[in-house]
């Protein structure tokens, strides 16, 4: 199964399961900015819910898109819902109903309704480009997000990466730590949000020397290992990322 028919039958899942409390579905990540990378990266969808998830929903959803029976053809699945009340209504720490991750090589991952700050991130990404799988488009469900309050959600995500320099699962290599500082300093300057690919080139338009986003743009776009002497260290990728987070103030 390619990419866009696992996208097809999800949303025909989504419609069977949920009916009319279904009122948006959308694709966001990569793949809506162009930089979907097959094998290397993940699908995001936001869904959006008139009203909250029952428990026994929830169950049933984790079952159903749990990659054993519904395999992903990406590196996984992320999906998160909403409901219309959230997504209409920016709080600081949005609530969602329900968090969910799965794929080949992925731990099955499920969260009960929560708030986190990283929500403002995917919410106004999908604002602003977001590709409908099911419904209306996005911006007539998605409140602007306030810039001051994105750049927090920003500046925690730089710190979450800061945590976890060339771990062996989340960014064995460190392009990510890099690349995603380098779309925060593109939101920060110019208020676009960017891929992570776009971002790198993005400030080596503002910054052609450097060394750093070279490497990341070079590990980023290669299929299988890397050249070895391309490689971050971790002391640079650390380096790195207080740059960017000193920057934001």
């Amino acid at each position: 199964m390619n990419k866009d028919e696992y996208l097809h039958q999800l949303t025909l899942k989504f419609q069977e399961t949920l009916g009319n409390n279904l009122t948006g579905l959308y694709l966001i990540g990569s793949a809506c900015l162009g930089a979907y990378q097959e094998g290397k990266s993940d699908l995001d969808v936001v869904g959006v819910l008139l009203n909250p998830l029952t428990g026994t929903q929830k169950e049933g959803f984790a079952k159903k898109l749990d990659h054993q029976h519904f395999p992903c053809p990406a590196k996984g699945l992320d999906l998160v819902l909403f409901t219309e009340e959230a997504v209409a209504n920016i709080a600081s720490e949005p609530r969602y109903e329900f968090w969910f991750a799965t794929g080949a090589s992925w731990k099955q991952e499920g969260w009960e309704a929560g708030q986190a700050k990283e929500m403002l991130i995917f919410i106004e990404l999908c604002r602003r480009h977001g590709v409908t799988l099911f419904g209306k488009t996005p911006n007539q469900y998605f409140a602007p997000v306030e810039k001051r309050l994105l750049a927090g959600a920003f500046l925690e995500m730089l710190r979450w990466h800061q945590t976890k320099i060339l771990d062996a699962f989340h960014d064995p290599e460190g392009q990510n730590s890099v690349l995603n500082a380098c779309r925060v300093l593109a939101f920060i300057r110019e208020g676009r949000l960017l891929s992570k690919s776009a971002g790198g080139e993005w400030l080596l338009s503002q910054e052609p020397g450097n060394e750093t986003a070279k490497k990341a743009l070079s590990i980023h776009s290669c299929r299988d290992h890397p050249d070895r002497r391309a490689l971050l260290s971790k002391e640079e990728v650390a380096s790195f990322l207080l740059k960017v987070i000193t920057a934001m103030g």
